[in-house]
């Protein structure tokens, strides 16, 4: 009787009292965040300009008044026309890949009366985008400008899903369609690697280029040449930033992290299919308040790219110019390509993507996913430069003791660069002076062979 009495008072306190209030709380937790995202935005957006400055209605009059009072050099300007401003030549291609994806490339040069024989192509690394190789902006620190102004035809690429790569020959509304998002880095390797630099050569009429590849930009390189060795006859020489094959021996904090979680197949499985895409209001805000705040947002946001890629020994980024970097990084990718890089790290392997064992018997007729073909990378006869920071985290030592073997000594060059953590190859405001003297020396020798 007792325990009767017991079950309908706690029946009817869920049914009146409890659930009600739960509901009401959630309701009220939902409209108290979903309004204030919409006040900040608000507020926010009288700091940066509007995305479209054809706008004349009063609001966005007030929003560029009080932005001439508070200007945050950078921030506002395009990528490309931050390149033209410069008094560089400029030219956008639109790639398209064998399955369909359509990319994005910028050309750019200086009109300088001298002849290479061999284009420059610069690929970045994940969720990057060619726009990574700008952050310092400077003629003397910026190696797209730095080669422009010797006189090469420099071409940044950028891969399918990052902010400037997002077009489909068949897809439409590519933004939010799950089917353009579903690809892993086996198709970035597959397609777009091989587009780029067969459009490079027919654009430029050259029968072979330089590749410069950071991070991911040499993996996708290492994993078609894997499958695919004679593409090798297209390549003049290959200089590999940070080369990546192998992660199971990441420090990296972030990604250790990203692993035991499970945050990435979370991500997934409920359903969003990209990451770090964001749009370009969204960066602009970003990097407006860094400018507005910089003791709170460049600090923390700086911690964050530290805890993924490393901290090196001494400041190689000048934060004063981090508000100018966020407004236009990350570039993003899709959601499956980070699983992937995630079972790389889990596995310690250099595999295909992992379905799962009944799927990956439907795709490649075996349980597990095949690794891909690195044995033959030692056939890799062009010249090659790896250049290695002591404090990257994403390209360890140890695993690079099982790389650097796979590939013919008597064609490879390694240089270590003492205190650079993984994005200092592009980011350092120092790598004009110890790194890319050495690429220009590269670069100068395979010109002239």
């Amino acid at each position: 009787m007792l325990l009767n009495l017991i079950q309908i008072i706690f029946f009817n306190l869920f049914v009146w009292i409890i659930k009600p209030s739960l509901a009401f709380g959630l309701s009220l937790l939902y409209y108290f965040t979903y309004s204030t995202i919409v006040i900040t935005d608000f507020i926010l957006s009288f700091f940066v300009r509007d995305c479209d400055l054809r706008n004349k209605n009063f609001i966005n009059q007030v929003r560029i008044k009080i932005n001439e009072l508070r200007p945050y050099p950078g921030v506002y300007t395009s990528a490309t026309d931050m390149i033209t401003e410069k008094g560089y030549n400029l030219e956008i291609h639109q790639i398209l890949t064998e399955d369909g994806y359509i990319l994005t490339a910028w050309r750019m040069y200086k009109n300088i009366k001298k002849e290479y024989k061999y284009p420059i192509v610069l690929q970045h690394g994940l969720l990057d985008s060619s726009w990574s190789w700008f952050i310092n902006n400077t003629n003397e620190q910026t190696l797209p400008y730095i080669l422009a102004d010797k006189g090469y035809d420099v071409w940044l690429t950028n891969n399918r899903g990052n902010k400037y790569s997002m077009g489909h020959s068949k897809i439409t509304g590519v933004s939010y369609n799950k089917k353009y998002w579903n690809f892993s880095f086996d198709d970035i390797q597959k397609y777009d690697f091989k587009a780029i630099i067969n459009h490079v050569k027919r654009a430029s009429q050259k029968e072979k280029v330089i590749y410069i590849g950071h991070s991911q930009g040499s993996t996708q390189a290492f994993a078609y040449l894997s499958n695919n060795i004679d593409f090798q006859e297209n390549l003049k020489c290959f200089i590999a930033l940070g080369p990546v094959i192998y992660i199971k021996n990441s420090k990296s904090v972030f990604l250790k992290f990203a692993v035991k979680t499970w945050i990435f197949e979370i991500t997934r499985l409920i359903g969003i299919p990209y990451f770090f895409v964001f749009d370009d209001c969204f960066n602009l805000k970003i990097g407006a308040l860094c400018d507005m705040i910089p003791w709170i947002y460049r600090k923390i946001l700086f911690s964050i790219t530290n805890l993924i890629c490393g901290y090196p020994l001494q400041n190689k980024i000048d934060l004063k110019k981090f508000g100018f970097m966020v407004s236009h990084e990350p570039g993003g990718t899709s959601t499956k390509t980070l699983v992937q890089w995630m079972q790389f790290y889990r596995n310690g392997t250099f595999s295909y993507f992992d379905y799962g064992r009944s799927r990956n018997i439907k795709e490649y007729g075996q349980s597990i996913p095949p690794k891909y073909n690195v044995e033959n990378l030692c056939q890799l006869k062009i010249p090659k430069y790896f250049y290695i920071g002591t404090k990257d985290v994403i390209a360890d030592e140890k695993d690079l003791q099982m790389t650097i073997p796979l590939f013919d000594p008597s064609t490879l060059q390694i240089k270590m660069i003492n205190d650079y953590a993984h994005l200092d190859y592009v980011w350092a405001i120092d790598a004009y002076k110890k790194l890319y003297v050495n690429i220009l020396e590269n670069i100068e020798q395979n010109q002239t062979l």
